[in-house]
C-alpha cells in the first residue's frame, strides 16, 4: 500500500470538513494540526497509540492543560476517521493514558478592587481607540473578537446599548509550503452571543466623547474602516499591564473580573449569563462563579444567624 503522507491526509481531510463546520472552528483545527499534528507525524501509517502516547506526555510535560490535549486528540481522531473512511489506513484504536497527578488548572482570578480602579482610571484618562475597546472589555464583557468587530454603527447612544452582532477571528489557509493567515469578521461564537448590552452611565461620558471623531463605518477598537487584529489588541492590553504593574498580562482576565464583579454584587447567574452571551448558565458556573474563602466564610455566617 502506497504510504500517504500526514500532511497531504490533512489537506483533503480539511477540504471535506470546510462545508459544514463554521469558518472560526475550521481556522482552530488548522491551526491544531499545524501546530501540534504534523510535526509529529510525516505519514499516516506513524500513527500508532505508542507515537501518541509520547506526543500528550511532551504536552502535558510543557504545562499544556488536560483540555488542551484532549483537543488535539479530538482533531486527530477525526482525520483518521475521514482517512479510514477513504481507504487510505486500517482503523487506528488509540489507548491513551493520561498521568493520574494531572490537576486541572485554577481559574484566573479577577482584578483586585485596587487594579481594576487603577486601570480603569488609566483607560478613561487615555481615550485612544483601543483603550477604549479594553474599557467596554472590562464594563461589558464582550470577548476580544466581539469588541475589534464592534463598528460604531452597533453603539447605539440613543438608547444607550452596545449590539453584538459580529466578531473577528484570524482563519489559517495552506498553500503548498506557504503558511498564511487572513483576518475575518463573522457571526459571534454562539447564538447566544448575539446580544445587546447596557452601557452604564460613566461608560455612556466616554464612548460619546470618543463618537465625534468617528463615523458609523468605522470599527470601535482601530478608528478605521477595517478592524484591529485580536493580536494587537492583546499586545495593548499587556503593554498597559506591564505599565501599571497589573497581576495578568492576558486581556481575557478583563471579561473575567466584569463577572467577577457582577457576581459580588450578587447578580443572578440567569443575567450573568445573557450579558456574557453564554449558550447556557452551567458555562457561566463552571467559568466564573468561585467563591473565595471570604466569600463562603459569610455565607456560613449569614446562615448560622437563621439559626
Amino acid at each position: 500500500m502506497t504510504r500517504i503522507p500526514f500532511n497531504i491526509a490533512c489537506q483533503h481531510w480539511e477540504v471535506d470538513k470546510k462545508p459544514y463546520v463554521k469558518a472560526s472552528t475550521m481556522a482552530a483545527y488548522a491551526l491544531t494540526v499545524r501546530k501540534h499534528l504534523q510535526p509529529n507525524f510525516e505519514y499516516l501509517d506513524e500513527i500508532t497509540s505508542q507515537r501518541v502516547q509520547e506526543l500528550v506526555d511532551q504536552s502535558v510535560g510543557k504545562g499544556m492543560s488536560l483540555s488542551s490535549v484532549k483537543g488535539i486528540l479530538v482533531v486527530l481522531k477525526m482525520i483518521l476517521r475521514y482517512s479510514e473512511r477513504q481507504g487510505w489506513i486500517a482503523m487506528v484504536p488509540l489507548d491513551i493514558r493520561f498521568p493520574q497527578n494531572l490537576r486541572k488548572k485554577n481559574p484566573p482570578a479577577a482584578l483586585p478592587i485596587k487594579e481594576h480602579k487603577l486601570i480603569v482610571d488609566y483607560l478613561v484618562s487615555h481615550p485612544t481607540n483601543l483603550n477604549t475597546g479594553l474599557l467596554i472589555c472590562l464594563c461589558c464583557g464582550l470577548r476580544i473578537g466581539e469588541v475589534c468587530a464592534l463598528k460604531w454603527g452597533d453603539v447605539d447612544l440613543f438608547n444607550r446599548v452596545i449590539h453584538v452582532k459580529s466578531t473577528v477571528y484570524r482563519i489559517y489557509h495552506s498553500d503548498g509550503r506557504d503558511r498564511k493567515t487572513e483576518l475575518v469578521i463573522g457571526p459571534p461564537k454562539t447564538a447566544t452571543s448575539f446580544r445587546d448590552v447596557p452601557i452604564t452611565d460613566s461608560l455612556y461620558k466616554i464612548i460619546k466623547r470618543n463618537r465625534r471623531r468617528n463615523n458609523s463605518k468605522c470599527f470601535l477598537a482601530s478608528g478605521k474602516t477595517v478592524p484591529v487584529d485580536p493580536q494587537t489588541f492583546r499586545n495593548n492590553y499587556k503593554k498597559v499591564s506591564i505599565l501599571l504593574g497589573l497581576s495578568y498580562r492576558k486581556v481575557h482576565i478583563l471579561r473575567h473580573t466584569f463577572a467577577t464583579r457582577c457576581i459580588e454584587v450578587d447578580c443572578d447567574y440567569k443575567t450573568l449569563s445573557s450579558l456574557l452571551g453564554h449558550s447556557n448558565v452551567s458555562t457561566t458556573l463552571n467559568l466564573y462563579v468561585h467563591p473565595d474563602m471570604e466569600r463562603k466564610k459569610a455565607i456560613i455566617e449569614k446562615m448560622m444567624k437563621t439559626l
